[in-house]
C-alpha cells in the first residue's frame, strides 16, 4: 500500500535524520520557529520546495495551493475563509520574512486547466476552475498576444506570467507593501523547468525570466520598484516579440 511507505519514510526518519539531528529540533521545539524566507508553491508533488532547495526544518516557511497563486487583498478583508492570504500574513506579520518567493514550475497541471477552459478534463470540479480564475486575465492576455503559437508555448508562457501576477497581488496587501518600500522584504518571482532541473527567477528590468547560475538572482521587487517593472503583461508582450522559446 502506498501508506506503508510514507509510514516506513517516518520510521527511518524518527531512527537516522532525526536523531542525527536532535539539537536542531530540541532548539526548534523551545525556541520556536525564525525562517527568514516564505516560499509560496505548487501543491504538484513532484515539485517540493524543501526538497528543490535542500533546506533544512525550519529554514522556510511554506504554504502550497494549485499553480503557487496569490490572490489580490481583499481590503477591508472579509469574513471567507482565505488559506494562502492566512499564511502570507503569519509569515510577513508574525514571523517577520525577509524574503517571500513565489515559486512556479513547468507541467502546471492546475495552470493547463485554466488555459484549456470548459475543454479540460476538469472543467467540471467544484473549485479548481473558481481558485485559478485569480490568473484568468492572464490566461485571456497570452491566449490573444500569442495567437498562433502551439498549446505548449502558451501554456508555458501562462505559467510564468501567473507568477509574476502572484507577486504584483502580494503588492496589494498594505502590511506587506509597507515592508517592502521600508527595505525590510523582499519579492522574488521563480519558476522551475523540471524536465531539465533549471530554475529561473524573473527580470523586471528585461520582463523576462533568466536562467539561475549560481547564487545571485535579480530581485523581483525591492524597495524602489515601480509596480509597472511587475506587469505581467509586459512578459507576455516580450515573449510575443520574440521567437518561440520552447
Amino acid at each position: 500500500m502506498a501508506l506503508d511507505r510514507l509510514l516506513k519514510g517516518f520510521a527511518d526518519f524518527r531512527l537516522g535524520y532525526y536523531q542525527d539531528h536532535l539539537d536542531l529540533f530540541e532548539k526548534l521545539a523551545t525556541e520556536g520557529q525564525s525562517p527568514k524566507i516564505l516560499i509560496i508553491g505548487c501543491s504538484d508533488a513532484r515539485v517540493d520546495p524543501g526538497i528543490l532547495t535542500q533546506t533544512r526544518p525550519g529554514d522556510i516557511f511554506t504554504v502550497r495551493n494549485v499553480a503557487a497563486m496569490v490572490p489580490p487583498a481583499l481590503n477591508p478583508p472579509d469574513q471567507a475563509q482565505h488559506g494562502t492570504s492566512a499564511a502570507i500574513e503569519f509569515a510577513v506579520r508574525g514571523l517577520d520574512v525577509e524574503h517571500v518567493v513565489v515559486l512556479g514550475h513547468a507541467l502546471c497541471g492546475g495552470i493547463a486547466a485554466l488555459v484549456d477552459g470548459a475543454a479540460s478534463a476538469y472543467a467540471t470540479y467544484d473549485y479548481l476552475s473558481t481558485w485559478t480564475a485569480v490568473a484568468r486575465n492572464v490566461r485571456d492576455v497570452a491566449v490573444h498576444d500569442l495567437a498562433g503559437r502551439s498549446r505548449e508555448e502558451i501554456v508555458r508562457a501562462v505559467e510564468q506570467a501567473a507568477v509574476v501576477n502572484s507577486v504584483a497581488n502580494l503588492m496589494t496587501f498594505p502590511w506587506l507593501a509597507e515592508r517592502v518600500d521600508a527595505g525590510k522584504l523582499v519579492l522574488h518571482a521563480w519558476w522551475f523547468n523540471l524536465i531539465e532541473g533549471q530554475l529561473y527567477a524573473f527580470n523586471p528590468g528585461t520582463a523576462m525570466f533568466d536562467a539561475v547560475q549560481g547564487v545571485e538572482v535579480v530581485p523581483t521587487v525591492q524597495q524602489g520598484t515601480r509596480l509597472s517593472a511587475i506587469k505581467p503583461e509586459r512578459l507576455l508582450l516580450a515573449l510575443a516579440d520574440s521567437k518561440p522559446a520552447f
